[in-house]
């Protein structure tokens, strides 16, 4: 890596963890660059380019403007269409030494979105972007891409953003002006992560992103998102040392790895929610007040929490966790998915461990209900459940 792709891949790597961030990866020909940067999270693939290109002004300016443009956005653009093309006939792409290996969503469920990272112009040239020839590109610079890769730190909220932007941009119905891609993001937030719709035209203000920044309710969403971040933590620590139970689970890596990219697909927002429940689980369950919680996400994915003491015989946790899924998955016919966790109820001076659960079930026959029914009267698990219902904002009310 270059410098520059270095420093892209670095905002990228901390966006979107480092399971699914894969710098230079392999073309088909071995030694061949695919591209700069691939982010791969099913359904979604984000092909990056990277270019850095000094821009060095003189007395012909639109002469200046298109050399660099046809050198920082144009090639990039070739580029990112010459994967994509390559990407059709992959099933899986590997870092130019072969150490690395990302499996690629199935062909018909993938959602490409290609972004060209242009460095060099120090903010004095206009950036364009949309349907370069072959499909939608977006463009960022140095600041852009810093802004937006902080604003929208996940691979949901990041690849939302893509998406909402190019159907703003290909209806016939809408055209924009726009001063700075980060005022367009402003719009966006404030208009809670959709943009204006049944207008001809939309005028983007220049100060946009300065004025809604400085605002008290951003400042205070910014600070409740700091307790999401343990559920990024837990997510990094699965990928890096988690031994994962998988019961009569043929492909137990397989599993894993989708366990982790589904904990990975919860936005900022549910990511809170989740994080402060596991946190309040626990310190109950340190108490001595609760054994197990069943955490309904935003996303509609099930999360079984379990804790039990240091001593525990850990294969019989783990069956435990197993069963709580199932029944939690019984509870809860409209949900498919199911994640279960477990660890120790935590003690001063003591390590602690992780065990991990993943349970996709698509239908719920009579014969899964028996056996949920038989189950849960044999364990007890979630028969006399309490209840406990709260709400969060997302923008934090303030109260003066």
């Amino acid at each position: 890596m270059n410098k520059s792709e270095a420093f892209v891949y670095s905002l990228c790597k901390k966006s979107f963890l480092s399971l699914w961030s894969i710098a230079n990866p392999q073309g088909k020909k071995r030694g061949k660059e695919l591209c700069d940067i691939l982010v791969v999270c099913e359904p979604d693939i984000v092909i990056f380019s990277v270019k850095e290109i000094k821009y060095k002004p003189g007395s012909e300016v639109k002469k200046n403007w298109d050399r660099w443009t046809s050198k920082a956005i144009e090639d990039s653009a070739k580029q990112i269409y010459g994967a994509e093309r390559v990407l059709k006939v992959l099933k899986e792409v590997k870092r130019k030494d072969g150490s690395i290996v990302l499996s690629l969503p199935p062909a018909s469920e993938r959602r490409i979105h290609r972004v060209a990272v242009a460095l060099g112009s120090k903010g004095k040239i206009p950036m364009y972007f949309g349907d370069l020839g072959k499909g939608f590109i977006h463009v960022f610079d140095e600041q852009t891409v810093r802004i937006l890769l902080r604003e929208l730190d996940t691979i949901t909220d990041f690849v939302k953003y893509l998406s909402a932007k190019e159907r703003l941009f290909l209806s016939k119905k809408v055209s924009a002006v726009i001063i700075g891609e980060e005022n367009l993001l402003a719009l966006y937030l404030h208009k809670g992560r959709t943009f204006p719709r049944g207008y001809d035209a939309i005028l983007v203000d220049e100060g946009l992103w300065a004025k809604v920044s400085a605002k008290e309710e951003f400042r205070a969403r910014k600070e409740a998102d700091r307790e999401s971040y343990f559920w990024d933590e837990l997510i990094e620590h699965l990928i890096t040392g988690l031994k994962c139970s998988f019961p009569a689970c043929e492909d137990p890596k397989k599993r894993g790895e989708e366990l982790v990219r589904t904990m990975a697909r919860e936005d900022r927002f549910g990511r809170r929610i989740l994080a402060k429940s596991f946190r309040e689980f626990m310190d109950l369950a340190a108490a001595g007040k609760v054994r197990s919680r069943i955490v309904p996400a935003p996303s509609g994915v099930i999360y079984v929490f379990l804790a039990r003491p240091v001593r525990h015989d850990r294969r019989k946790r783990m069956a435990e966790l197993a069963g709580r899924c199932f029944i939690a998955r019984g509870l809860n016919k409209s949900s498919r998915v199911v994640i279960g966790l477990a660890t120790e109820v935590y003690a001063p001076g003591q390590g602690f461990s992780f065990d991990a659960y993943c349970l996709k079930k698509e239908g719920w026959t009579k014969e899964d209900q028996k056996k949920f029914e038989e189950l849960q009267s044999k364990t007890g698990a979630f028969t006399s459940p309490r209840c406990t219902r709260f709400s969060e904002d997302e923008y934090p009310r303030i109260i003066e």
